[in-house]
């Protein structure tokens, strides 16, 4: 297993909304839900816009550009046909938000989006 790489300070990431870290050569979109972080590609699949900067309801982010929606906590179905976003396995060590870059999500390593809702 490689060394987990440091994302950004807890502290740094603001509760109920997202966050773009760019490290390693990943463009990431970093959440923090209560005691949860979570981290998923930034680009959206549908056409390209920034997931952190999409709106947060629970563990679901809103695409700004298109209103697709990603649920941070549900895998996406391998037979679904839907639209998916990379999802990658963090934990926090003294207060840094660290990515474990060899590891999948416990779950998969994708969400998939909903449908999009008026």
């Amino acid at each position: 297993m490689s060394t987990p790489i440091p994302l950004i300070e807890l502290s740094a990431l603001p509760e109920g909304r997202g966050r773009r870290v760019c490290k390693v050569g990943l463009d990431l979109a970093v959440f923090r839900i209560g005691d949860a972080v979570y981290a998923i590609d930034d680009s959206c699949p549908h056409a390209g816009a920034s997931l952190s900067n999409g709106k947060l309801q629970g563990t679901r982010v809103t695409c700004p550009a298109h209103g697709l929606k990603f649920d941070l906590d549900v895998v996406c179905q391998p037979s679904a046909p839907t639209l998916e976003v990379k999802k990658y396995a963090v934990n926090v060590v003294d207060g840094i938000v660290m990515l474990a870059p060899d590891e999948r999500s416990p779950n998969d390593s994708s969400v998939s989006a909903g449908k999009k809702t008026s």
